[in-house]
């Protein structure tokens, strides 16, 4: 069962703070993913450069989820992963597709080790996207 940011608070999490619902940031978050969305098709770009932006699209709209509910995220540690979770909890996100979510951020963050992300990984990126946007602009219209 995925998490909403209730559980995690409950568990000890400092990654949520209550905020009001921010129409403004909201639509920008949407046009922030539109744009990262476009420079992951971008086949010009650098597979680092088309995953970071794949999955910059999907935590935008996560974050844009969450604010919908009245939730803001802090820097704290874990934060992209359990924002990413809550998000996909209140988009109604089967836990297999949050898991692939969360298989992304593992492949983005893949950077931060030296490993740069091979064809494959951009392709899998994209199918990630492909199927989490739309759950999360769906939710954000309701």
């Amino acid at each position: 069962m995925l998490q909403k940011p209730e559980d995690f608070i409950r568990s000890g999490s400092r990654v949520f703070r209550k905020a009001p619902v921010n129409t403004g940031a909201i639509q920008g978050w949407i046009r922030i993913a539109e744009g990262k969305a476009a420079d992951a098709h971008r086949t010009a770009n650098s597979a680092t450069t088309r995953l970071g932006a794949a999955y910059d699209s999907v935590l935008n709209l996560g974050l844009a989820v969450l604010c919908k509910e009245g939730w803001r995220c802090t820097s704290a540690e874990g934060h992209h992963a359990q924002a990413l979770e809550a998000a996909c909890a209140y988009a109604g996100i089967s836990v297999g597709l949050a898991d692939e979510v969360d298989a992304m951020r593992d492949l983005r963050n893949g950077q931060y080790q030296g490993v740069e992300p091979t064809q494959p990984d951009v392709e899998y990126a994209l199918k990630v996207m492909g199927r989490v946007v739309p759950e999360f602009l769906n939710f954000l219209k309701a």
